[in-house]
């Protein structure tokens, strides 16, 4: 009741919408119908009570539902006849359990020889709960009756008013077995106590509550009507709709399912107590509890199921239900517009957002399409593939640079030499090709997606770069300079304006190479790794050593040269990190574990921890002069000697993810560098 009171109090915030009209409206009547039918089957009073009392819930939630303003009137309505009469007919319960002993109504039978008065006040909060006319609960269902004929369209406009009248036959036959069962139909059986009427205060409450029904039901306007309109003005929040309280309305529809209820319910009851005897029934119907327990042990069975279809350990199933769901989501808009026939495509005047095409371009993108196809030829041949697909990365890269985006050129280059070093660690452990699939069709399968992935990826950059070049880029060009203190817009943008997405972004990736640190230190693949040196020779070549010891030093000046230079030029931590996280690997590579953890050390787990908390103080150290979180400040400070220095609080910030960067990075190299066949693990 609680709940219903506040759905009503916050019907003006939430009501007046589709979504509201059918969620609640389908809510109501189901509950209605599924209380209402339930009730009829109930040996105990105060059972049946409680069940007429989720129905009559389900009824006035109905008519919250049907959004109209007079439906919520009759809503509020019923709710104040609800509580007059339901309180009556538990008061009544609880006199007539304390005078006979029990509420169980295959016992409670012809009561009305041994309390009348009692009786009497029981069939009339009865009558007012299946509707009698000249009692209160008349009045709400005739409105809500008609409420159900003047909403709806469709299949809505029969269900409504079809069901308000089934659950109206349920509520007059449960009420009438309240009546016949407790108060008439034979001899009592077997009572704990010999039954009598209660004393006279325990009964005024009773008396005063079925009087209120009376009153309200024969002369609304006189009793209930102010009332109600303060209850429904706060329900409504505005002006009250034009209704009318009155008793007689003439014949109409609202009256005739009256009719149809009352009638209907009393040939219901009888009949079920004539051929099927309604006290025999004890395991019939099934009540809410089982259907939920039912639906739930079916919820769980289904999750099962489908975790064991999609969490298989297939890492090729788990990559093309990506792709799938991707094309699904990208293809929603269409299909939208296919089934909406009143939406049309849009035309987009063309804009030129690019620089021309020469043939060098065109050149250098059909090196890259023919690399792409090969590595769809060679796909068997892991190690081969690594090469045309290492040069897609090189062409996106020029690509990049085409198009004026050297900061995305410089990462993508870096990010494709680690993903290689990557790569080249992990296939060490893998067969040396893949298997065949020819005969099992994934091929086709996996071409088709592939052809729609590409197609479909295609046709949105496509679209994007015909749309006309309104974006936020110029604010961003106009304000990075005087605002955030550079002139490299991108690297402005990931340590100032975006700074809260690069702090996510740099945990993440922390996360991940924990993650793999955590997953892979310890195992042992069950196989020795392909391609690696015989035991006893040189595994690594002293051209290689020397080389990479030369590189490292000058890797390490240029990774501080790209980190400071990040807000006004091409470059940052991001790409710094990546940098030296190269040259650092690379050390593994030429010289082996033993040679670069002597010097240097092999657990970075510390980098991404000073990374992640040097990046989250410098975001905290703007709460120390009033600034949101990660708000930058910079300075153009005179040094001697070197003259006017810029200088961010963004820097400090970068610094953060450079660390971050390299110690993720190394972390997930490292850590499969250092995999070991079962025979060494041993030894």
């Amino acid at each position: 009741k609680a709940g219903v009171f506040l759905m009503a109090r916050m019907y003006p915030a939430l009501g007046e919408s589709e979504a509201w009209f059918w969620i609640v409206t389908l809510t109501g009547l189901a509950t209605l119908l599924t209380g209402a039918y339930l009730a009829i089957f109930k040996h105990d009073l105060k059972g049946l009570l409680a069940y007429s009392t989720v129905s009559h819930l389900g009824l006035i939630t109905m008519l919250f539902g049907l959004d109209t303003r007079l439906a919520v009137v009759a809503g509020v309505f019923h709710i104040i006849n609800h509580a007059t009469f339901k309180a009556s007919l538990f008061m009544a319960a609880g006199i007539i359990d304390h005078e006979c002993g029990t509420r169980d109504m295959r016992r409670l039978n012809g009561l009305f020889r041994y309390m009348p008065t009692t009786a009497l006040l029981g069939m009339v909060a009865a009558g007012a709960m299946a509707g009698v006319p000249l009692l209160n609960g008349f009045l709400s269902k005739e409105m809500f009756f008609a409420e159900t004929l003047a909403r709806g369209s469709g299949v809505m406009m029969a269900l409504l008013p079809i069901g308000a009248t089934v659950a109206a036959i349920f509520s007059v036959a449960y009420s009438t077995r309240f009546v016949h069962d407790v108060f008439f139909n034979g001899t009592p059986k077997d009572l704990p106590k010999t039954p009598h009427e209660p004393p006279r205060f325990m009964r005024v409450p009773v008396e005063f509550l079925v009087f209120l029904c009376l009153a309200v039901g024969i002369v609304p306007s006189l009793t209930v009507a102010p009332l109600l309109a303060v209850a429904a003005g706060a329900a409504l929040g505005g002006p009250l709709p034009e209704y009318s309280l009155a008793v007689w309305h003439g014949f109409n529809l609202p009256l005739l399912m009256s009719a149809i209820a009352l009638a209907g319910g009393l040939i219901l009851y009888f009949g079920l107590q004539r051929r099927v005897n309604l006290h025999q029934v004890i395991h019939f119907p099934k009540g809410g509890r089982e259907v939920f327990q039912y639906l739930v042990e079916r919820l769980y069975a289904a999750t099962q199921s489908l975790t064991r279809w999609l969490q298989n350990g297939n890492l090729q199933r788990y990559l093309l239900l990506l792709v799938l769901v991707a094309l699904l989501a990208g293809s929603l808009p269409w299909i939208e517009q296919w089934l909406d026939a009143t939406k049309l495509p849009t035309a987009v005047a063309a804009a030129p957002v690019a620089p021309g095409l020469d043939a060098v371009v065109l050149l250098v993108w059909a090196i890259g399409v023919t690399c792409a196809i090969a590595t769809t030829i060679a796909f068997r041949q892991r190690l081969l593939v690594l090469v045309p697909l290492g040069a897609v990365g090189l062409i996106v890269s020029l690509t990049f640079v085409h198009f004026s985006a050297p900061d995305l050129a410089l990462t993508q280059v870096l990010v494709e030499v680690v993903t290689i070093i990557l790569m080249t660690l992990a296939l060490a452990w893998l067969p040396a090709e893949s298997p065949s699939e020819a005969k099992s069709g994934r091929a086709s399968r996996d071409l088709l997606v592939a052809v729609l992935a590409g197609v479909g990826v295609a046709a949105l950059t496509f679209m994007i770069l015909q749309r006309p070049g309104d974006s936020i880029s110029p604010y961003f060009l106009q304000t990075a300079l005087p605002e955030g203190g550079g002139s490299n817009v991108v690297n402005v943008i990931l340590v100032d304006y975006r700074g809260f997405d690069t702090l996510g972004e740099i945990t993440v990736l922390g996360i991940a190479g924990i993650a793999i640190h955590a997953i892979l230190t310890g195992f042992a693949p069950g196989i020795r790794p392909h391609g690696f040196a015989p035991a006893g020779a040189n595994a690594h070549p002293l051209i290689l050593t020397v080389i990479a010891r030369l590189l490292l030093p000058l890797a390490t000046l240029v990774a501080i040269y790209l980190f400071l230079r990040g807000h006004n030029l091409p470059g940052g931590g991001f790409i710094a990190g990546l940098v030296m996280a190269t040259a650092l690997i690379l050390q593994y590579v030429a010289s082996g574990q033993e040679f670069v953890a002597a010097r240097m050390g092999s657990d970075f787990r510390p980098w991404i921890g000073w990374g992640l908390l040097t990046a989250g103080a410098t975001g905290i150290g703007a709460w120390f002069f009033d600034a949101p979180f990660l708000t930058s400040t910079y300075d153009y400070p005179l040094w001697p000697l070197l003259g006017t220095v810029p200088l961010a609080s963004a820097a400090a910030f970068d610094l953060g993810v450079f660390l971050t960067v390299v110690g993720a990075t190394m972390v997930g190299l490292v850590t499969i560098a250092q995999l070991t066949a079962p025979q060494e693990a041993a030894r």
